[in-house]
C-alpha cells in the first residue's frame, strides 16, 4: 500500500481524494446517452428521416473518444447498413449536398471542426453536430445543423458513451437506408450503464465490485490490451488511452494477431508472476523479467472461444461484461424500410451494450487507480 493512499476499500477515504468528482463524472454515461434519446424523442434527427445519402463522413479529431467511439460504432454496424461510412480528421473536399455530415469532438473551439462545419453547410451537405456548440463552431454553423451536441457537462475524458449515442442516433435516423438488424435501444443502453455506475460505487467492497477489482489487478504489473473483433480491439486501445491518461500508467493495445506472433518471440517460457514466488535466486540463478498483464476485451458471445485462442499467454485473461438484454427493443412489424430481421445481422445489440458497459468498468477502474495514487 502506497504510503498515505487510501485503501481501495476505504470509502470515506476514497471520496475524499476525490476532490475532482471523476467518480462522478464517470457515472453520467448513462445520462449521456439518456440525453441523446431524449433529443431524438423531441424530432431532433427528423430531417435525415427521408434521406439516401451517398455516405455519412465523420469528422473528428485523430484520437480521443469522439475517434474511438466511430472506431467501435463503424466496426459493429458498417456491415448492416447501405451507406459507406467515412472518418476522417478533415472534411474532403468532395462533399456536396448528397452526404451527411457528422462533426464530433469535445472542443468548440477547433477550428478543424468549424472549418468542416461551415463547408459542408455552403456545399449544401446535411450536417449532425456531436460537440460543443460554441465558440468558432456556433460562428460557422450560424443556427443550422441538427444538434446532437452534450447537453449534460462532462469532464471531456468521460464523453465516449455520449459520442456512440449520437452516431447511433445519426445513423439509425436514416429509416429510407436499409439496416439490418437492430442497435442497442438507446433506453436500454442507458439503463444498463446506470446499472453498472451502481455496481461501481465506492461502498461496494472489492470482492464484489468489478471495477475495484480490475483496479486492482492493473495496479499489480504492465498491462497490454487486446480485442478479439476489430469493435473490441478499438475498445481496447481506448482503455489504454483512458487509464493512460487518468493515472500516467503506460499501457499499450494490439491487435490480437500481432499479440499472439509478438509474445511467442519475446515471452515464451517467460517466468509468471506466481512462479516468481517459489523462485530461490540462490539455486535457480537469476529470475527472468516477469511479463506484462493481457487483457482481451471481448463479448459474452465470444468469450470461450477467446479464452482458448490466447490459452498459450500465460498470463492473459478475458475482460466481458455480462448484461442482460431481455427488455430490449424488437424490431418493428414489418421491419420496415430502414429494418431488416435481426437474423442477419451479428448481435449488435447485445455486443454494443457489453462494450460499452465494460468501458464503463474500465473508466472506473482508472479512476480508482488514480485516487489510491498509481504511477506515483
Amino acid at each position: 500500500m502506497r504510503t498515505g493512499a487510501p485503501d481501495l476499500d476505504d470509502v470515506e477515504e476514497l471520496i475524499a481524494a476525490d476532490s475532482d468528482g471523476l467518480l462522478h463524472a464517470v457515472a453520467m454515461a448513462g445520462a449521456q446517452v439518456r440525453s441523446v434519446a431524449e433529443a431524438v424523442r423531441e424530432g431532433v434527427t427528423e430531417p435525415l428521416a427521408d434521406l439516401r445519402p451517398r455516405s455519412v463522413v465523420i469528422v473528428c479529431p485523430s484520437a480521443g473518444p469522439a475517434a474511438a467511439a466511430v472506431a467501435v460504432v463503424s466496426a459493429s454496424v458498417a456491415t448492416g447498413i447501405d451507406v459507406p461510412i467515412v472518418c476522417t480528421p478533415g472534411l474532403p473536399g468532395w462533399i456536396g449536398p448528397l452526404d451527411v455530415v457528422v462533426v464530433a469532438g469535445v472542443d468548440g473551439g477547433d477550428m478543424v471542426l468549424a472549418d468542416a462545419a461551415a463547408r459542408a453547410l455552403r456545399r449544401r451537405a446535411e450536417v449532425v453536430v456531436a460537440a460543443p456548440i460554441e465558440g468558432p463552431l456556433r460562428d460557422a454553423l450560424g443556427g443550422n445543423g441538427i444538434d446532437l451536441s452534450p447537453r449534460i457537462d462532462v469532464d471531456p475524458r468521460f464523453r465516449f458513451a455520449g459520442f456512440v449515442a449520437a452516431l447511433l442516433a445519426t445513423l439509425t435516423a436514416l429509416r429510407a437506408v436499409r439496416f439490418t438488424g437492430n442497435p442497442p435501444d438507446l433506453g436500454d443502453l442507458a439503463g444498463a450503464l446506470d446499472t453498472e455506475a451502481m455496481a461501481g460505487h465506492p461502498s461496494h467492497d472489492s470482492f464484489h465490485n468489478q471495477a475495484k477489482s480490475l483496479a486492482a489487478r492493473l495496479d499489480e504489473n504492465a498491462v497490454l490490451w487486446s480485442g478479439d473483433t476489430p469493435a473490441a480491439s478499438a475498445l481496447a486501445a481506448r482503455a489504454a488511452a483512458v487509464v493512460f491518461s487518468l493515472t500516467g500508467t503506460p499501457g499499450a493495445a494490439l491487435d490480437l494477431p500481432d499479440l499472439l506472433r509478438g509474445w511467442h518471440r519475446r515471452w515464451s517460457g517467460a517466468t509468471t508472476a506466481v512462479d516468481s514466488i517459489f523462485h530461490d535466486p540462490e539455486l535457480d540463478g537469476p529470475i527472468g523479467e516477469v511479463p506484462p498483464r493481457v487483457l482481451m476485451v471481448s463479448t459474452p458471445a465470444r468469450e470461450w472461444q477467446t479464452r482458448r485462442r490466447i490459452a498459450a499467454i500465460s498470463t492473459a485473461e478475458t475482460v466481458v461484461a455480462d448484461v442482460d438484454l431481455s427488455s430490449t427493443s424488437p424490431v418493428p412489424d414489418g421491419g420496415g424500410p430502414g429494418w431488416g430481421g435481426i437474423e442477419d445481422l451479428t448481435d449488435v445489440p447485445a455486443d454494443l451494450t457489453s462494450m460499452l458497459v465494460l468501458m464503463v468498468r474500465i473508466e472506473m477502474a482508472a479512476v480508482y487507480l488514480r485516487l489510491i495514487g498509481a504511477g506515483q
